[in-house]
């Protein structure tokens, strides 16, 4: 008989609401079970959001290793010179500090000639007929330049077509056009073009032979030596500094080499402070009693937290894969952990190591290198190898994700185990039913057969009586 069926037929005879009884006891069987699914979930969730609180807090302190990271971020010398429109200056990670005079008398110069002139840009050249333009730089021929439009603007495109080391440009002077041409900087970089109509003869409509300007190294002294060059960019004078010339200085200019820890010291002080809330977030998660709603006492007992702890702790104290002779640690600049397990910062002992060794502090954090690679077998200092064990543990192959992982599975597995039960209480309560219904139907004809012996019964007695 259907559920419904039986539900409609209850309630007759014994007078006992039996569809209330059979729902007892289906829930005295299914809500202690149902309970325990319930936790196993709730706990099971909780997990895997402690163990995103775990990555996230290994993101940060990933970051913070980040800035750390490269010898680019060591890059502290903050040059100023008393003449900046005369030169500029920057630095990079290898430059020291230091004063120097630097005197510009000559900026390097490119070569600037003008053909001879023309009444417009379309006007046709060697009769309208092709012709070249042979190019030497150096007293070196560079090759035929091919002007298949005769005139002063297919000239132009050809010449800057043929990207031989000069520039050609097309100058409307008022009373005609002329086209200049522009090398590049330097005294080695002078340069002739002369035309050729196709038989060996120079165009006679066509001349390069106006001067504009000559081509000049750059001329300049640094603390009085007399150093030349062929461009106005020089990174090759000064170790880890690069000079724009670009003009001549009123006698000698001051340019001081300054050091700025300001910012190193700020972000090793966002390591100490990013590996501390690490620290707080697994307390957290391993304490039975927090309080902290999202993820308290998550992981409580678990061996992750102790084993990440472990790991991340020793890439604070282990030597660096690139150590220095003085600076080899963290230690050395110092970085230590006290008793309660927080990591500590002696700023005294990182401003000495600044400025007595502080190409050793950048090596010893980043390799003295950039962008490198996790996959990269060299040396990568204390922050480079920081970072790639820290990505390593993030990945979805790593222990946290596959611990995670495990988690999601356990939760689908129990709520298959609350399906299941939910189809077993729903069969136990049919059967229930259909065994109360039963009950019913005798109750209700003992009830019916006493009526009517009660009633053959009292008819018997008034017939005596009478």
């Amino acid at each position: 008989m259907a559920t419904s069926s039986i539900i409609n037929t209850l309630g007759a005879g014994s007078g006992i609401d039996v569809k209330s009884l059979a729902q007892s006891l289906v829930d005295a069987e299914k809500i202690p079970q149902k309970e325990r699914i319930e936790a196993k979930i709730a706990q099971s969730e909780a997990k895997i959001t402690g163990y995103s609180a775990v990555k996230y807090a290994l993101s940060q302190l990933k970051t913070a290793f980040g800035k750390l990271n490269d010898a680019s971020d060591f890059s502290s010398i903050l040059p100023s010179n008393t003449q900046p429109s005369a030169f500029g200056v920057t630095a990079n990670a290898s430059a020291e500090a230091g004063s120097y005079s630097i005197e510009v008398m000559q900026t390097a110069l490119a070569q600037r000639t003008a053909s001879s002139n023309f009444a417009d840009r379309t006007t046709e050249l060697n009769g309208g007929t092709a012709f070249s333009l042979n190019l030497s730089i150096g007293g070196v021929s560079q090759g035929a330049i091919a002007v298949t439009t005769a005139t002063p603007a297919g000239m132009v495109s050809a010449i800057n077509g043929a990207k031989l080391g000069v520039t050609a440009q097309l100058i409307n002077t008022g009373s005609g056009y002329n086209v200049v041409i522009t090398g590049e900087t330097g005294a080695d970089q002078s340069f002739s073009l002369t035309s050729d109509d196709g038989t060996g003869q120079a165009l006679t409509d066509v001349a390069f032979g106006t001067p504009l300007q000559t081509a000049t190294d750059a001329s300049f002294k640094v603390n009085g030596l007399t150093v030349s060059r062929s461009s106005n960019t020089v990174n090759d004078v000064i170790d880890g500094v690069t000079l724009e010339l670009y003009a001549s200085t009123s006698g000698a200019a001051r340019l001081d080499m300054n050091r700025d820890t300001a910012g190193i010291k700020s972000n090793v002080q966002g390591l100490v402070t990013a590996y501390n809330e690490f620290e707080e977030t697994l307390k957290i998660l391993g304490d039975r009693g927090s309080e902290v709603e999202e993820f308290g006492g998550a992981l409580a007992g678990e061996s992750l937290l102790q084993s990440v702890r472990n790991q991340v702790r020793s890439l604070i104290t282990n030597t660096s894969s690139t150590p220095g002779t003085t600076i080899k640690a963290a230690r050395d600049v110092g970085l230590s952990f006290d008793r309660f397990g927080q990591l500590t910062l002696d700023e005294s002992k990182l401003v000495n190591a600044l400025q007595n060794n502080f190409a050793e502090v950048s090596t010893m954090f980043s390799a003295g290198t950039n962008n490198k690679s996790i996959y990269s077998p060299a040396p990568a200092g204390l922050a480079g190898g920081a970072i790639n064990s820290i990505e390593k543990m993030l990945l979805s192959t790593g222990l946290i994700d596959t611990q995670s992982k495990s988690a999601t599975s356990q939760i689908a597995k129990f709520k298959a185990d609350m399906t299941v039960l939910d189809e077993r209480m729903e069969k136990l309560m049919t059967r229930y039913l259909a065994q109360f219904s039963a009950m019913e139907s005798i109750v209700g004809s003992s009830t019916s057969m006493r009526e009517s012996l009660k009633g053959t019964f009292e008819g018997m007695m008034n017939s005596n009586n009478n």
